[in-house]
């Protein structure tokens, strides 16, 4: 099962615009390019309703096994290498997002380079006023992005990453662990910083921008929170399993179209291809056979092709005594979009994938 979860707030803050808020930017950056002998870094703010997703875990999960993932969508990224990390930290400040833009709109309030909150000249750390010493959370360990306590700070504990290598610069990061110490109550949700590894600020690469939509994209692409649990219960009951050759699958319910705030169960019946002629006053391609435990679904946007559940553990069909079955939560999906469904079932190390143009809208 999937959920997700839409950003509350977002920002970038740039070195060379150390005082210039981009909170209403509807473009994100993490890079640090040259130019000439000037550095430049960006990193990213990212803070979602943590309270929402514990409220989920409480009404699905209980106690049970769980995951969460960063999903940042890149757009148009430049002069980034081959091979690179990407890291998310949980940010030890509280910020605001200020209505600023890169460009357009100029604006000091807000998360900055230099400040968390621009329009009150607030620091990201603070110096007693003493010996100029800087004065940081008391919880857990924390570091800053630069030598002089600017460009975010954020906790160690917890840290995330994702690596590159030669392939699409979208990020989709494992963050369990954060949203776990937020959910405990260990550390105050403050949000995410995206960043490349501490020492970018001091070494001399350049690692181009990474670019991604914002909470302010007038696109599908806003940044998510994804919840994901492993929601499949397995009771065949009397019923009989599908052949290990020349069977086939079909949607037996799919509506055309769906109200968004709906979960809805979807039938996903299974039979021989060819059923052998008998005597017999039942119509022999009606009766249903159960899927194999090694059975997903996989849900794409028909428009832009895109994944949105993959095929995986997270998408394991079900079975009851009824036949074979998964269950889609509409409530986190965009609405006024079409949708296509397909199958997957690996037998004896073989994979089946049925693609039948099986579609439904939100509305």
């Amino acid at each position: 099962m999937h959920k997700f979860f839409t950003s509350s707030y977002d920002s970038s803050i740039y070195l060379q615009q150390p005082e210039q808020n981009a909170g209403r930017d509807e473009i994100l950056e993490v890079g640090k390019l040259y130019y000439g002998s000037t550095m430049d870094i960006a990193r990213t703010l990212i803070k979602f309703p943590i309270n929402d997703v514990s409220k989920s875990i409480a009404d699905n999960i209980g106690t049970g096994s769980y995951s969460v993932f960063l999903n940042l969508k890149a757009a148009n990224s430049e002069e980034i290498p081959l091979e690179y990390t990407i890291y998310a930290n949980a940010v030890s400040s509280s910020w605001v997002m200020g209505t600023g833009t890169k460009f357009d709109n100029v604006t000091y309030d807000g998360a900055t380079w230099k400040y968390r909150n621009g329009a009150s000249s607030i620091k990201w750390v603070n110096y007693d006023t003493t010996g100029g010493t800087a004065i940081y959370p008391t919880t857990g360990n924390t570091t800053t992005g630069s030598n002089n306590a600017e460009g975010g700070i954020w906790y160690l504990s917890g840290s995330a990453s994702q690596s590159f290598n030669n392939e699409v610069d979208d990020i989709r990061m494992d963050v369990t662990k954060i949203v776990k110490l937020w959910i405990s109550g260990t550390i105050d949700n403050n949000g995410f910083i995206i960043h490349h590894h501490e020492t970018a600020s001091t070494d001399d690469v350049d690692y181009g921008v990474l670019k991604f939509f914002s909470k302010e994209t007038h696109t599908i692409y806003e940044p998510k929170l994804e919840l994901v649990w492993n929601d499949r219960v397995f009771v065949t009951g009397s019923l009989s399993a599908i052949p290990n050759e020349n069977f086939k699958v079909t949607l037996s319910n799919l509506k055309s179209k769906y109200d968004k705030n709906t979960k809805i169960k979807i039938r996903v019946k299974g039979r021989e291809e060819y059923p052998l002629k008998s005597f017999s006053n039942t119509f022999s391609y009606n009766s249903s056979q159960y899927l194999p435990t090694s059975s997903y679904y996989q849900l794409e946007d028909y428009l832009t092709e895109d994944v949105i559940y993959p095929f995986g553990d997270y998408t394991k069909i079900s079975c009851d005594a009824n036949g074979s079955y998964f269950v889609l939560d509409l409530n986190t999906l965009p609405a006024d979009r079409v949708y296509k469904i397909k199958t997957k079932i690996e037998i004896d190390g073989i994979e089946y994938v049925f693609d039948d143009k099986n579609t439904f809208e939100i509305k």
